[in-house]
Order: structure tokens, then C-alpha cells, then sequence
């Protein structure tokens, strides 16, 4: 669970005319309020539904939208039942900024014979969406489209992958970002604007001084380390240090997560090598940051806050996120082979070959080379993906899918993996990403999320890049 679960709502609104100086269809009316239950029902899987009930004059339009508004939903599904003057739902629509998602929805999957009147107006929304979307194009809002049947299997998993992206949008709005140290010296990739971060995504960075950590370390009871230690042996991962520098390596990503906890952070970048000279530490925490990241709260390394962002995103649309950063090509196989350190999430890793534990070999503090992660993660498709900034305070996400390959982990004390692009050649691969603008850095969660990506760029108003 994030450390600060913050409750998503989804707004509901459902409408149609049935009566006006012209139109009188008002015997239908109980109909209509329980078929916007039924609705209610079908999106109550995604989260906590707020549901103003039918309505079909302007005046039930604002009190829908004041209700939206006052419940603080993270975005609104609408339905039209039947045909509706395109005013009606404008109305409600001009007070709620916030992801719309347009469902073409019908009770029927058929026009079945014998159909009368009554059946046909419960299931003619497609009669007035016409004139909705025209309106909204228009008005330059925004809008995702789904179209289906209410029971259809299809239709609801569109359904839920656009209100994934929605949830990911609220996320960012609401999110702290701790920054424990500064960014690496001198990566220019690092060098975002934080203002701009905040304007764009709505999510806020702040300093998280090291000698916090250090101070929380001094705290963390003999007790809590041995629980920390056992835990891993219970999951079969084998340890391979000495006793004592698995104690200072536990203690240490005990004191990461009460800091994070207790800052209410949703995610945090942190200079890996800052506590590598102080006496009371003196070793890299890659042990401790791979499983907050296993936890779901994302750490990058290197003070890297929009892949920490990237993450994020990453979480709420696949529900986990790992690190990494490309390194060899293998042009015979057209795979690139893909790491970091001692740091990623290895709750991801493929059984077949299992966790080590052990000393790094990268980065050797005061007191010594302190624990890290050996493993390769599991084969599966998968989607790579970097939040880039491309300068005048402006971002763009960019994504890739393609699948990881397995394959036995090299002995470099180190998470790593072999993807392989769905496009083939690893060389066109490493040219298109290289010309998207990226991080030396990027994300990656299992699935194929290209689309989701888009829908969320969309929803920040930002470009995506689809390599």
C-alpha cells in the first residue's frame, strides 16, 4: 500500500429527456433512476462511486455537478439512456475539471424482436452522445470514449483502464515527492524544474535532510532488524553477508521507511552514495530502497524525481514499478540487456532462479560494501516508460512495450533482465528511444500499457511518445 492512500471517487452521472413541452415520456422515469443504479453497480469495482442520481433538467444538472464537486471525484463517467439536449450534461460538465469518460452504454446487446418503445428509449444514448461530443469538442474538453454493452466483459475492462489512468492523474495532484540529498552531480537529466513539476502534475518536492535518516537509524530497535532479516529468510531469499553488515543494512531500510512514513511521502529520490562517508551509516542502502519499491512506495536512485513520478504512474496503472537503466544491445538475439545497480523491486524477480542477498560491488561506504539485490526478473511482456523533460518547463511521457526474456542472472550483485522490443530490431529500438527524450533512467511495470499511457498523457495535457 502507498503510504498515504488517498481515496479515489468516481463521479456518475446519468441522464436523458423525458419530458419537456413536446417530449412526454415521464412514465419512465422510476426506470431510469434504477438503471442508473444498475450503472452505479457495474463501476462500483473500480472504486467508490458517487452517484447524484438521474437527472434530466439544467437544474439537476448543477446540483449533480455541485455533488461531484463537493465529494472531490477523481473523474466522472457519463451515460445518456436515451436522447438528451446537448446542454443539459454541458452544464454539469462546465463545473467539473476533472478526467470525463464518455460510456456509450446500453442495457441490450441486441435489437431483439418484439422490442417496444419503452425498451428502445432505456437504450438509445448513442441518439444524443452525437451531440454531446460535437459540444465538447467544441468547448476544447477533453473526453474518452468507451462503447458497450452494461454486462460486457470488453467494454469493462476499457472501462477500468481509463479510470486506472484517471486514478494515476489524482495520484500525481496529490503527491509528495521527499528528496533525500541532492540529484547526481552533474546528470543533466536530473536538472528538472520543480515548479514546473508542480504546475504540470500537481505533485510537490521536498527536502528530506540525510542526517534525518541518520537519526532514525540510531533509533531502530535490535528487534525490528532481526524481524526484517527473518522475513527475507522466509521468503527464501538467501542472504549472503557477514551478520553484522546485514544488521546495518536492515537498520538502515528501517530508518528509509519510518522517514518516508512519517513525512507522508508517496515517493522519494535519494542520493544512494550520500550516507557512503558518514560513520554512523557508511553503506549504500540498496537493500532498504528495493523494498520500499517492493512495498509500492517508489524510490529512485540518483535524486531522480521524475522517474520516482514515472513510477508512480506505474503503480497506479499496473499496481507495481521496478528501475532500471539500459546498458548492453545484443544485436544477435535484438535484446537489450537492462539493470541498476543493486537496486530495483524484487518482489518482481522469477522464482525459477530466486533472490540472493548480497554485498554490492559498486559502491563501497566507510563501513563497507552494504547489502544489495542479485536476481532476474520474471519473463513477461512489459512496459518500459520515462517522463522527459523537454525544456521551457514543458514534459512528455514515453513508452515502449515489449516483453522480458529470461534468463539466468549474471553474478553482479545486481536486478537485471533481457527485453526484447515488440518492434524487433534492438538498433531501431535504441535510436527511436534515444530520440524521445528520455532519462538515462526509466520505469517499467509487466503488461502492455502503451494505451493507458496515452490516456493519462492526455488527462495531464501532455505529449506521449510511443516508441
Amino acid at each position: 500500500m502507498p503510504i498515504v492512500p488517498r481515496e479515489f471517487k468516481i463521479g456518475l452521472l446519468v441522464t436523458a429527456l423525458l419530458e419537456d413541452r413536446y417530449n412526454k415520456t415521464g412514465h419512465i422515469r422510476d426506470q431510469a433512476r434504477d438503471i442508473a443504479k444498475r450503472y452505479e453497480q457495474k463501476l462500483a469495482p473500480f472504486g467508490p462511486v458517487v452517484n447524484p442520481g438521474f437527472f434530466e433538467d439544467e437544474a439537476g444538472a448543477v446540483k449533480a455537478a455541485r455533488v461531484l464537486n463537493a465529494e472531490e471525484v477523481g473523474c466522472v463517467v457519463l451515460v445518456e439512456i436515451a436522447y438528451q439536449k446537448g446542454l443539459i450534461p454541458m452544464r454539469a460538465l462546465r463545473e467539473l475539471d476533472m478526467p470525463l469518460i464518455i460510456w456509450n452504454a446500453q442495457l441490450v446487446n441486441e435489437f431483439p424482436e418484439g422490442a417496444d418503445f419503452d425498451l428502445i428509449m432505456v437504450n438509445s444514448g448513442m441518439c444524443g452522445l452525437p451531440e454531446l461530443t460535437s459540444a465538447l469538442i467544441r468547448a476544447d474538453r477533453d473526453f474518452f470514449l468507451v462503447t458497450g454493452s452494461i454486462d460486457d466483459p470488453g467494454t469493462s475492462t476499457k472501462l477500468g483502464g481509463y479510470v486506472r489512468a484517471a486514478r494515476a492523474v489524482a495520484r500525481l495532484r496529490n503527491a509528495r515527492v521527499g528528496l533525500i540529498g541532492t540529484s547526481y552531480e552533474g546528470m543533466t537529466d536530473m536538472m528538472q524544474d520543480n515548479l514546473a513539476v508542480m504546475e504540470t502534475f500537481g505533485t510537490t518536492c521536498w527536502p528530506i535532510v540525510p542526517d534525518e535518516i541518520t537519526d532514525a537509524f540510531a533509533e531502530v530497535k535490535n528487534g525490528e532488524v532481526k524481524h526484517l532479516i527473518d522475513e527475507q529468510r522466509s521468503k527464501n531469499r538467501t542472504i549472503e553477508l557477514e551478520d553484522t553488515m546485514m544488521d546495518r543494512s536492515a537498520r538502515l531500510a528501517l530508518a528509509l521507511d519510518s522517514v518516508s512514513r512519517n513525512g507522508g511521502y508517496d515517493a522519494v529520490a535519494e542520493l544512494d552514495q550520500v550516507w557512503l562517508p558518514e560513520p554512523k551509516i557508511g553503506v549504500i542502502p540498496f537493500f532498504g530502497s528495493s523494498l520500499m519499491v517492493e512495498n509500492h512506495v517508489p524510490f529512485a536512485c540518483e535524486g531522480d524525481v521524475m522517474r520516482a513520478l514515472s513510477m508512480l504512474v506505474l503503480e497506479e496503472l499496473a499496481g507495481h514499478s521496478t528501475f532500471l537503466e539500459h546498458y548492453i544491445l545484443d544485436y544477435k538475439r535484438n535484446l537489450m540487456f537492462n539493470s541498476h545497480d543493486g537496486h530495483g523491486n524484487p518482489g518482481l524477480a522469477d522464482p525459477a532462479h530466486g533472490v540472493r542477498i548480497v554485498p554490492t560491488i559498486y559502491y563501497k561506504g566507510v563501513n563497507g560494501f552494504g547489502a544489495s539485490f542479485n536476481y532476474s526478473y520474471r519473463p513477461g511482456s512489459v512496459t518500459l516508460f520515462s517522463i522527459g523533460s523537454i525544456g521551457e518547463g514543458r514534459f512528455q511521457l514515453i513508452s515502449s512495450q515489449g516483453a522480458f526474456v529470461a534468463m539466468k542472472p549474471r553474478d553482479i550483485s545486481a536486478p537485471q533482465t533481457l527485453f526484447k522490443w515488440e518492434g524487433g530490431s534492438v538498433a531501431e529500438f535504441s535510436e527511436r528511444w534515444l530520440s524521445a527524450a528520455p532519462s538515462h533512467h526509466h520505469a517499467a511495470a509487466y503488461g502492455d500499457l502503451n494505451e493507458l499511457i496515452s490516456a493519462t498523457a492526455l488527462m495531464l495535457k501532455c505529449g506521449h511518445i510511443e516508441v
